[in-house]
């Protein structure tokens, strides 16, 4: 299976939009900002929150 990312499918689209209907590049950016993955933050934007290694255990002395 061959993964693809955001960026090569935008470029994809822009190449498309180039070569296909003699686009400007400014009216392919509208069209990548209507797209549903350009509004919304990747999954990987925001750094993981980081629990203490043994944070199960570290928990019990939180009470104390």
């Amino acid at each position: 299976m061959n993964m693809c990312t955001v960026q090569s499918i935008k470029d994809a689209i822009r190449e498309n939009c180039q070569s296909q209907y003699d686009m400007e590049s400014t009216d392919i950016d509208l069209v990548l900002q209507t797209l549903p993955f350009s509004q919304e933050p990747g999954p990987f934007s925001k750094p993981k929150s980081q629990r203490p290694l043994y944070w199960f255990h570290a928990r019990k002395y939180e009470k104390m």
